[in-house]
């Protein structure tokens, strides 16, 4: 992602991240508000930017932000859509 990421956070605005696997498995949906991606891309980038590198290196300020559901918070969360 960018860090226009962060500043994108309107109520009817998600993102659908699909994750396709290699086999012939079905894919993986996480289904996020535009609100929690830019809070988390925002303080994540925040929090990289005080920890040193690799080397001890002080990383240096770039236009990407990462984001990732490491817990499955919005796996497959359809329901947050509120298309019922």
């Amino acid at each position: 992602m960018n860090q226009k990421a962060e500043q994108m956070s309107e109520k009817n605005l998600f993102y659908i991240f699909v994750k396709i696997p290699k086999n012939n498995e079905s894919p993986t949906f996480h289904i996020v508000p535009s609100k929690d991606i830019a809070h988390d891309v925002k303080t994540g980038h925040k929090k990289w930017l005080g920890t040193p590198g690799k080397k001890g290196q002080k990383h240096n300020e770039t236009n990407m932000r990462y984001w990732r559901d490491g817990d499955n918070k919005y796996l497959d969360r359809w329901d947050l859509l509120g298309l019922d």
